[in-house]
């Protein structure tokens, strides 16, 4: 498949659990939830990886105190000898959780076929319920166990079936909500199987509402 998911003219990760923190770390400014955080990598985190094949997309560490969330700084991340491998199976953890309790909306068209489907939730970490294995679960009985999945913002993932969907229909409106949106994260299309999630390519910023 080609590196880049172009289409004209129509067309989460993640995640965070509790942790608890030694005096004089961390703990000063009340740490609650830590994982990793899906951003546009026109964001300049100090610890950050892209998601396997991407291109404009960052998996960021955060951990969430009494104002919100932070990115992990250097100095943070080597003092709580946090990994890669542990923030994953954080955000898996938590992912879990989330997925448990956020409900998609699904949206059908005049012959009530599901179309796609809305998840959203005002959790930062909503992106790392997609990491969760019981992800697919939510949406297999509906749109099938392989699905395209677009991180617009932190709070809302959109999710539509690989096989027989509708993405190159909304793509325009995609592009637009990803213009106006106060926290973007990237066009990019993660394709979600047994084999995990990945990016397959991005969404045309050519596309535009008619």
């Amino acid at each position: 498949m080609a590196n880049r998911f172009k289409i004209s003219p129509f067309l989460f990760l993640c995640g965070a659990t509790f942790l608890s923190f030694s005096a004089g770390t961390i703990a000063e400014e009340k740490a609650r939830r830590v994982g990793i955080i899906f951003e546009g990598s026109f964001e300049s985190p100090d610890i950050s990886k892209k998601p396997q094949g991407a291109e404009s997309t960052l998996m960021v560490p955060f951990y969430e105190w009494d104002y919100g969330v932070r990115s992990f700084s250097t100095e943070e991340w080597e003092k709580r000898e946090l990994t890669w491998e542990r923030a994953l199976e954080l955000s898996r953890n938590l992912g879990d959780k989330i997925i448990e309790e956020v409900e998609p909306k699904f949206i059908r068209n005049d012959r009530d076929v599901v179309q796609y489907a809305i998840l959203a939730a005002k959790d930062p970490f909503l992106a790392t319920s997609a990491l969760s294995d019981h992800f697919r679960g939510k949406f297999e009985e509906t749109m099938g166990n392989s699905l395209y999945l677009v991180f617009i913002d932190r709070y809302v993932i959109y999710v539509f079936p690989a096989v027989g969907g509708a993405l190159e229909d909304y793509g325009p409106s995609l592009v637009d909500e990803f213009r106006t949106t106060a926290l973007p994260i990237s066009l990019e299309v993660f394709f979600l199987n047994d084999d995990g999630l990945r990016v397959i390519g991005e969404l045309s910023r050519d596309a535009s509402p008619e």
